[in-house]
């Protein structure tokens, strides 16, 4: 089962993750690159309920959705420099659950693993661009390094093999033009190359996908929101 706590940790790692920006009015300008923002929410539908959306939808009337991966994809953009030195970022395991549930990192990026409960815990991963399977006793740590990109179609999915209800992904992408949204629903991406993409969204728990072709304009400020439903469940 879905452990329904959620720690403060999790809004800290989505934005240090992510590096998320509040959104910009569109066609503003802005120097170099493009810049993309926008709000990803969720329109519910009673005949179809989604059983965890109150986990990740502070606001039921507006349905800002958080955990939420988007992404740009163009060939073009493979194997883009990073901006700076490969970070680590951590997922604690925590009340039972990962915490974040969703982390995207750029190849050559590492994640540490930690175990704030009091019990043994596992991470296990068996994915064509990772495979691991740690036991984690209380206070232990486990750090990973990524250097396989598998984009938004092969996230690592993890598990412990002691709670079947723990879950959790890992976005691995082999450019930095991609982002978690915050609790507020809200992503960006600043100094995209000018050009043509497709803007992919995914939330991996609710198994919701959309995405659409997007151009990017040198010097301009761009929104791009998406309404997912149960219309966008991945088949």
């Amino acid at each position: 089962m879905f452990a329904p706590h959620l720690s403060s940790t999790t809004a800290a790692c989505l934005v240090v993750l992510a590096c998320l920006s509040n959104p910009a009015s569109a066609d503003e300008a802005t120097p170099g690159g493009g810049t993309i923002s926008g709000t990803i929410t969720y329109k519910a539908d009673s005949t179809r309920p989604w059983r965890y959306s109150r986990y990740f939808i502070r606001n039921s009337k507006t349905g800002e959705l958080s955990e939420t991966v988007v992404a740009l994809r163009n060939r073009a953009l493979r194997g883009t420099p990073r901006s700076g030195k490969p970070i680590t970022a951590e997922i604690d395991q925590q009340f039972f659950q990962f915490t974040p549930q969703t982390v995207a990192i750029q190849a050559g990026d590492s994640i540490r693993f930690l175990n704030s409960d009091a019990t043994t815990h596992n991470v296990r991963a068996n994915s064509p661009i990772a495979t691991f399977n740690e036991n984690m006793s209380p206070e232990f740590d486990y750090t990973h390094r990524f250097d396989r990109a598998g984009g938004i179609a092969t996230p690592v999915q993890l598990g412990c093999v002691f709670h079947g209800g723990m879950q959790a992904w890992i976005f691995v992408f082999d450019h930095p033009y991609f982002a978690v949204t915050t609790e507020n629903g809200q992503y960006s991406f600043e100094n995209v190359p000018p050009g043509k993409y497709r803007l992919d969204v995914y939330h991996p728990l609710g198994r919701l996908r959309t995405s659409k072709s997007i151009e990017v304009t040198a010097g301009r400020k761009s929104v791009e929101s998406f309404t997912l439903s149960p219309s966008d469940l991945v088949k």
